[in-house]
This record gives C-alpha cells, sequence and structure tokens, in this order.
C-alpha cells in the first residue's frame, strides 16, 4: 500500500462510517486454511527484517517500480526510524508478506515526494499522520493473497489506533486498486493522478482513512453493536482484536528494531552511505531520545517532536 501499495496486489484476486454497499464478502477471506495458519507479527529480529526488504525488492523488480538492487534489499531513509515498524506474515519461520508504518516526523513520509501540499493540510488540522508503505506479498501464496492482506491490515490498524494514536492513515495508491481500498475498507480520496518516483514514474493516487471512524467500529463491536461491514467486523470483532493487541504489545517490548541493526543495513546500502548530515543528525536525536522512551509509546514521542518542529 503506497505506491508500494500497487506492487503485487492481493486486490487483484478479486466510506465513510458506515462502510456500505461493499462487495468484499467475508466468505472470501474468512476460512482461507492457508492465512489461518501463518503468523503474523512484528519483525523483531535481524534475519526476519532482511528477508522483508528482500522480498519487497524482490516483488518491486517483478513488477517494474524498481531496478535491481546488489543488496537485494528495499530500503528508504524511512526505515532508519526507531518508530518505523515492519508488519510481516510467515510460515514456519518464512516471511512471505510484509508492510510497513512510517509514522510522521520532522523527515515528513514518503508520499511528500509528490503529495507535500496535501500532508501539510492534513497536519494544519492538528491530525497525526501515518503512511502505510512496502506490501509485498510471495508469489507462491498469492492465491490466498486477499485473505493474507486482510491479517496483516488488521494489525497495522490496531497498531496504528491503539498503540501509535494515528488519525490518518494515508497510502499511495496505483489508480486500478484504488476502488478496491474505497469499497474494503473506506479510504477517501487525498490527492490526484501524478506519477510517483520512488516507483519507477508509475501512476499513483493517495487515498486517507480517517482512524477516529474505525475507533468508533471497536467501540461498536465491544458494546455488542453490529457494523455495516463484513471487512471490519472480521478485523476488528473482540476474539480477533485482542490476541492481536496482545502480540503487538508483546513484539513491541522486544524493542527492535535495534540500532545496531540499522547500522547492519545501511552501512550496506546507500540510503545510509548517501544520507545527508542534516538527516543522519535527525536520525542520530531520533535513536537517542530512544533511550528513556517505552519502546510501546515510542511513536508518542516521536509526535511531539513534530509538532516542536
Amino acid at each position: 500500500m503506497t505506491a508500494s501499495s500497487a506492487e503485487a496486489n492481493p486486490a487483484d484476486t478479486l466510506q465513510e462510517r458506515p462502510v456500505s454497499g461493499s462487495r468484499v464478502k467475508a466468505v472470501w477471506f474468512e476460512r482461507d486454511t492457508v492465512a489461518s495458519g501463518l503468523d503474523f507479527g512484528l519483525a523483531t529480529d535481524r534475519f526476519t527484517l532482511d528477508q522483508a526488504f528482500r522480498l519487497q525488492h524482490d516483488q518491486y523488480v517483478a513488477q517494474g517500480y524498481m531496478d535491481s538492487h546488489p543488496s537485494h534489499w528495499r530500503l528508504s531513509v524511512y526505515n532508519a526510524l526507531p518508530c518505523t515498524r515492519v508488519f510481516v506474515a510467515r510460515d514456519n519461520g518464512r516471511v512471505l508478506a510484509t508492510m510497513s508504518v512510517i509514522n510522521d516526523s520532522r523527515l515528513s513520509l514518503p508520499m511528500a515526494e509528490i503529495y507535500g501540499e496535501e500532508l501539510r493540510k492534513l497536519r494544519g488540522e492538528n491530525r497525526q499522520l501515518a503512511e502505510v508503505s512496502g506490501l509485498a506479498v510471495h508469489p507462491a501464496y498469492q492465491k490466498s493473497g486477499l485473505a493474507i492482506l486482510l491479517r496483516l491490515i488488521r494489525m497495522v490498524l490496531i497498531y496504528s489506533i491503539e498503540t501509535a494514536l494515528v488519525e490518518d492513515l494515508c497510502i499511495t495508491v496505483n489508480p486500478h486498486h484504488e476502488a478496491f481500498y474505497r469499497k474494503a475498507f473506506g479510504f477517501e480520496s487525498m490527492g490526484g493522478l501524478k506519477h510517483y518516483g520512488k516507483v519507477n514514474g508509475a501512476p499513483a493516487l493517495a487515498l486517507r482513512l480517517d482512524l477516529d471512524v474505525r475507533r468508533g467500529f471497536i467501540a461498536d463491536l465491544r458494546e455488542g453493536r453490529p457494523v455495516d461491514s463484513e471487512v471490519y467486523t472480521f478485523l476488528f470483532k473482540p476474539e480477533a482484536f485482542e490476541p492481536v493487541l496482545a502480540r503487538l504489545d508483546a513484539d513491541l517490548a522486544q524493542a527492535f528494531p535495534r540500532l545496531e541493526d540499522v547500522r547492519y543495513f545501511f552501512s550496506r546500502h546507500e540510503a545510509g552511505t548517501t544520507m545527508s548530515p542534516a538527516v543522519r543528525a535527525y536520525i542520530d536525536w531520533c535513536w537517542k531520545s530512544t533511550e528513556t522512551t517505552d519502546p510501546r509509546t515510542l511513536q508518542e514521542g516521536m509526535a511531539d517532536d513534530l509538532v516542536g518542529a
């Protein structure tokens, strides 16, 4: 999801509250035995992160969104920030799907390259922003792609709502996939059609999801009130929501990534070796700030930094 959402999009296999009229039905994803048997969580070790970066690289190259890189990693400066989270789906330890959440900071968001004015408008409304990026699914699992995507997005949404306290979740998508994200999740238009250099000039549309509305869905389902969306009922029903929240809490408590892991990747890739002194100084400051911060509330500190910028 970002110009990253178009890469190997499970939407190919197929509003504001309430999300009604959606043609995305639970029968398409709820009983998928492959997806149900996978492990979903945060990347909490270097080996998992390496696999995630390689999967993104390979799928972006296959879709024509980037040229092959000698490292076989897809990295950006945002991966060096301590508040960037990489989510993965694993099958016996093998990463088969991934996406990332990049929280807003003084570096802005990746989509600011072409949607800077739209982001500034949201910040002017004092909205806490994050961008979803780096969606990739291994080709061998594309048949269950939609079911895997829904379970990965469940973790992304619950993290963004409950932990990162995000208010608007932003994405850039290939226009071919816009209808899916609108109908399945209720994303709204944020910016018109542009060509995105980060993915070799592919066309992109900016969308945003108001997470305050989705907080209402969570509250309704906890109180036993139905919501008019099979997707959000699946994502946020209490028997699914509570285990995901517990898993996120456990994963975040491991305080990963660590600075030494970031240095490992970025010392071997030009995203790190060509980093400007100003960006490097800011990233170093962010990491120094984490020394006295609970990893589970790290994003709140980054948000305070942005407000003070």
